[in-house]
């Protein structure tokens, strides 16, 4: 039971996420933020975030301008997962930032918007592993998940998946960059845009 939360004092939480929580206490923003994370693994308990893309965008426009990447510093083994993302460990020049700066300029950037993912579960989850190690809670915005929109508009089985490749190829999207934080947010937000106004 959480009921040990209802004692915790709002000053208990960091100011950052004290600011972010302020935003939710204004008009809801109309503009919605693809969102992805590169990381070491599929564990968000264990595993860490090598980058994490995001643009915003709305149901007709996408703000190229208004699209991030920020790379985390690695003082871990991450040889595996560089086969898929081409993240470089520590020695990276683009990983400038510490996981906590990386989470925090995150939440800046997103506010209130609502949050589009393709599996976006296990982004949010990952997300939220980060902020509870900054003693923060977890994530606020409404999420949208491109993979289940997906099935509800061609009535698929529940336990079918579709990988943003699968989506690509329906939607004739241009799958490049694809496995870059980024570069899976633009698609993303692509894809999004497409099955809203089918």
């Amino acid at each position: 039971m959480d009921w040990l939360n209802i004692f915790k004092s709002k000053k208990d939480y960091p100011q950052f996420w004290m600011n972010y929580l302020q935003e939710f206490k204004s008009k809801k923003s109309d503009v919605f933020v693809a969102f992805d994370c590169e990381t070491t693994g599929l564990d968000p308990k264990q595993d860490k975030i090598l980058s994490i893309g995001a643009v915003k965008f709305t149901g007709e426009r996408i703000f190229i301008n208004e699209s991030k990447e920020w790379f985390v510093k690695q003082s871990f083994n991450v040889d595996e997962s560089v086969k898929i993302h081409g993240i470089l460990p520590a020695n990276s020049s683009r990983a400038s930032l510490s996981e906590d700066e990386a989470v925090k300029a995150f939440l800046k950037f997103i506010g209130n918007a609502t949050l589009i993912g393709h599996h976006v579960n296990f982004d949010i989850s990952m997300v939220n592993q980060a902020l509870k190690r900054l003693g923060a809670g977890k994530l606020k915005n409404k999420q949208k998940d491109t993979n289940r929109l997906y099935k509800d508009k061609g009535h698929f089985a529940n336990e079918q998946n579709f990988s943003l490749d699968d989506l690509c190829e329906k939607y004739k999207i241009k799958a490049s960059n694809r496995h870059t934080a980024l570069g899976d947010a633009y698609i993303t937000a692509q894809a999004f845009q497409r099955l809203i106004n089918q």
